[in-house]
């Protein structure tokens, strides 16, 4: 684990913020500890940057949940994109996964979770 947080804090330190006390193997606590820093405790995101380039990303967007796959979002986790660090160093295949399945707990309920309307005609 020591690794895990040294390079947690070398990647939070490249984006500006201070280094978390501890990483955990639960979705939840990943998220405090590395994410709502920029993206917020609700996820919602933040604002532009000085430069006027697009602030954090926000979760809570249908478009953004319904136009990208689970290996996008882990992807961006690992590789970085525009002014987020790469967190691939950081974080395990495991907390990975939990870290994907947290940024989905954001998003609308899946389009199947919710009963289909009835045909036109059919009421």
């Amino acid at each position: 684990m020591p690794g895990v947080l040294v390079g947690l804090a070398v990647a939070l330190s490249a984006c500006g913020k201070g280094a978390p006390n501890a990483v955990a193997d639960d979705g939840d606590e990943i998220f405090r500890t590395a994410c709502v820093r920029c993206h917020g405790p609700d996820g919602t995101g933040g604002p532009p940057d000085p430069l006027g380039n697009p602030g954090p990303r926000n979760f809570t967007e249908r478009s953004f949940q319904t136009g990208i796959t689970d290996e996008r979002i882990r992807g961006t986790i690992q590789n970085g994109k525009r002014g987020m660090p790469a967190f691939g160093a950081v974080f395990t295949p495991s907390q990975l996964d939990k870290l994907v399945a947290r940024v989905r707990a954001f998003g609308p309920p899946p389009r199947d979770a919710v009963a289909p309307p009835a045909p036109a005609g059919t009421r």
